[in-house]
């Protein structure tokens, strides 16, 4: 009889767990956005472009603390591409080369683990300026069959900013960082800078 009941508690309480577990799997937290900044390889001409396959080379990450407005935890993460070559034309505009991703690059599917558990990107919504990081990494994910930790819930600053200032078309980041009275801070096209600075972009849009 006793083994009966133990038997019975002891799997009310794995239906119990199960249901935390399946609790906190749908939580949202509210207090801080992620924001990324993506670089691909890239080419200079359109014939190069269409003859190869951009991959992600640098995830930049930062959160944007909601409350306050400053910005914590900002990193670059660098990606090892499988099936492309950091060009020189792409070298000049980020600073990357394939020497610098051998040495300190590592997976997609790696690089996405350690950010989901450094940033519970699976818990928070994210940002970027524009579509493109969005996409690509959406993108490249189903490609590899890798899981992604990003929530569905996006925020595009670059289209948040448009209809909050009432631009008929988008300016740039750096523009529309001097319009708010801010500067750029960091080297453009380094995915934590502009993750960072686009942060700061979003702060001043929600804030408005």
């Amino acid at each position: 009889m006793r083994t009966a009941i133990s038997k019975k508690r002891k799997y009310r309480e794995i239906i119990h767990l199960k249901i935390i577990i399946k609790s906190l799997e749908i939580m949202v937290l509210y207090d801080k956005i992620i924001v990324i900044d993506i670089e691909a390889t890239c080419w200079e001409s359109k014939e190069e472009t269409l003859l190869n396959q951009r991959e992600i080379i640098e995830i930049g990450v930062c959160k944007l603390i909601l409350s306050s407005g400053e910005i914590e935890d900002k990193q670059s993460f660098y990606i090892k591409p499988e099936v492309s070559q950091v060009s020189s034309f792409c070298s000049q505009l980020t600073g990357i080369t394939n020497e610098k991703l051998q040495i300190e690059g590592t997976s997609l599917e790696k690089a996405l683990k350690k950010i989901n558990s450094k940033y519970s990107a699976k818990y928070r919504t994210f940002a970027g300026y524009g579509d493109f990081d969005k996409e690509i990494l959406e993108q490249e994910c189903k490609s590899k069959a890798i899981e992604n930790p990003f929530r569905n819930d996006y925020l595009n600053i670059k289209t948040l900013f448009n209809l909050v200032y009432l631009q008929e078309k988008p300016k740039g980041l750096l523009k529309e960082l001097e319009l708010i009275g801010e500067s750029f801070e960091g080297e453009n096209h380094n995915g934590a800078d502009d993750a960072y600075n686009a942060a700061k972009l979003l702060y001043k849009v929600l804030k408005k």
